[in-house]
C-alpha cells in the first residue's frame, strides 16, 4: 500500500487547486463546505488514513484493482483510491449536483482512471464480476432498497471480492437510535431548521404536497394535505400514480408516516440516516452470498495514538463494545 504522506500530499495538491476562489460557480458550493479541510496537510492525511484503514481492515490492496464507490458523492474517497494505485475507480450516485462536480473534476484534472455515473446502487450499470471491491462509505444509510444493493454487489463482484461498508448510523447504540428517531420526525414533518449538522429546508410532507398540487392543481387544499400525509415513503412517480388513482376512484392511499420509520425524500428517493445494528446487518448480508464480519468503530483517522489504541481494542471486542461505538464497519467477502 502506498505511503500515507505521499498520497496525502497528492490529495492536498488536488484540492488546493480545485478549491481556488476562481472555481466558485464551476463546482458545487458544498465542495468548499465539506472538503475545505483537504487543502491542509492534517486534513488530507486524516482522509487518506481513513481510507487506508478501511482497506487494511478488509485486507484489501487497492493497487491494480477495479473498485466501485457506491454513493460516491463528490468523489473524494474515489480520488484517494486512485492515488493509492487502483487500476480503475468507478463512482455512482443519484445526487446530480454532487456527481456533476465530481465529473467536472475528472475532466478538469484529466483523471483517466476515474469514472462517475448518475446511477442507483439498486441497478449498478456494470457487468457481472467486474469489480474487485465495492465500497459503501457513509452511504448505506441513504439507500432506499438495501436488498437490491446487496444483490447487485454480489453480482458485480468477482469471487473473493470485498464489500466494505462504513457508516456512522450504528443502531446498536441507543443514543444514536434515539437521535435518529427525532431526526426522522423532523425530516418528515418539520419544522425547518438545523438539527446538529442536518439542515432541514423543507419537510418531506410539504414536498409531497407540492407534487400533488402539480399533478392535480384543482384539488381542494384539504385534500392535497391529506394526500401528502397518506403518501409517506413514496417517491414522485408513486405519488403521481396515487393521485391519479384517487382522481379515478376516490380511494385515498394509506401510506402514513409512523415514528420509528425512516422517511424518504420524494424527489430523489434518498433515505435520511437509516440506522443498522451491525451484527444483524452482517448476518443479513451473508444471505446474499457473502461471508461477513462486523466491527465497532470509535475513530482514529486523525492519527491520535490513544484514540487509535482505543479503537483497536474496541474493534477486537466488537460484540461487547458495539453498543457504545459511534460507527461500524462491515467487511464481506464474495463467496
Amino acid at each position: 500500500m502506498r505511503q500515507l504522506n505521499e498520497v496525502a500530499s497528492q490529495l492536498q495538491a488536488i484540492y488546493e487547486q480545485a478549491l481556488r476562489e476562481t472555481n466558485r460557480g464551476r463546482y458545487h458550493e458544498e465542495l468548499w463546505k465539506y472538503y475545505g479541510h483537504l487543502r491542509t496537510p492534517a486534513g488530507a492525511r486524516t482522509r487518506v488514513r481513513f481510507t487506508q484503514d478501511l482497506c487494511r481492515l478488509a485486507r484489501f490492496e487497492p493497487e491494480g484493482k477495479v473498485i466501485l464507490d457506491a454513493g460516491c458523492g463528490f468523489g473524494a474517497v474515489a480520488i484517494i483510491l486512485m492515488l493509492m494505485g487502483a487500476k480503475e475507480v468507478h463512482g455512482i450516485d443519484i445526487q446530480e449536483s454532487r456527481l456533476g462536480t465530481f465529473q467536472q473534476m475528472i475532466a478538469d484534472f484529466g483523471f483517466s482512471t476515474l469514472e462517475a455515473h448518475l446511477a442507483s446502487v439498486e441497478q449498478i450499470p456494470y457487468p457481472g464480476g467486474f469489480f474487485d471491491m465495492v465500497l459503501s462509505n457513509e452511504a448505506i444509510s441513504h439507500y432506499k432498497d438495501v436488498d437490491a444493493f446487496l444483490n447487485e454487489s454480489a453480482r458485480v463482484l468477482k469471487r473473493g471480492g470485498k464489500l466494505i461498508i462504513a457508516d456512522g448510523n450504528n443502531g446498536a447504540n441507543p443514543r444514536i437510535a434515539r437521535f435518529n428517531y427525532e431526526l426522522w420526525d423532523r425530516f418528515e414533518n418539520g419544522p425547518p431548521g438545523i438539527i446538529e449538522h442536518h439542515h432541514i429546508v423543507r419537510p418531506y410532507v410539504e414536498a409531497r404536497a407540492e407534487i400533488v398540487r402539480e399533478t392535480a392543481p384543482n384539488l381542494e387544499e384539504a385534500v392535497i394535505i391529506q394526500l401528502a400525509r397518506s403518501t409517506s415513503g413514496m417517491v414522485r412517480s408513486e405519488i403521481v400514480e396515487a393521485v391519479h388513482e384517487y382522481l379515478r376512484t376516490g380511494k385515498m392511499p394509506q401510506s402514513f408516516y409512523r415514528r420509528g420509520t425512516c422517511p424518504i425524500e420524494p424527489y430523489t428517493g434518498e433515505v435520511m440516516e437509516q440506522h443498522f445494528h451491525p451484527a444483524e446487518l452482517a448476518r443479513y448480508i451473508e444471505q446474499f452470498g457473502f461471508r461477513a464480519q462486523y466491527y465497532a468503530y470509535f475513530g482514529g483517522a486523525g492519527g491520535n495514538p490513544f484514540v487509535r489504541l482505543v479503537n483497536a481494542i474496541g474493534m477486537a471486542f466488537s460484540p461487547l463494545s458495539v453498543r457504545w461505538a459511534r460507527a461500524f464497519r462491515i467487511v464481506a467477502e464474495r463467496l
